[in-house]
């Protein structure tokens, strides 16, 4: 079952996976609302890799 916080945790564990950013370099929250409302699904799985990274890239924190 896929729901907020397992979108979260897929975020989090993405943008940390090599190690180059943390989560507190990206705008979790936004990043997660944006490929939810993209995808109508909380399974972030079901986003192309591209897709997410463009979103991702978005909510980078200055």
């Amino acid at each position: 079952m896929y729901s907020r916080e397992t979108a979260v945790a897929f975020v989090i564990d993405a943008v940390e996976s090599t190690g180059a950013a943390t989560r507190n370099d990206f705008d979790i929250d936004r990043i997660v609302s944006t490929a939810h409302a993209l995808a109508d699904d909380w399974d972030m799985n079901a986003l192309q890799p591209a897709t997410f990274w463009r979103i991702a890239s978005s909510f980078i924190k200055q």
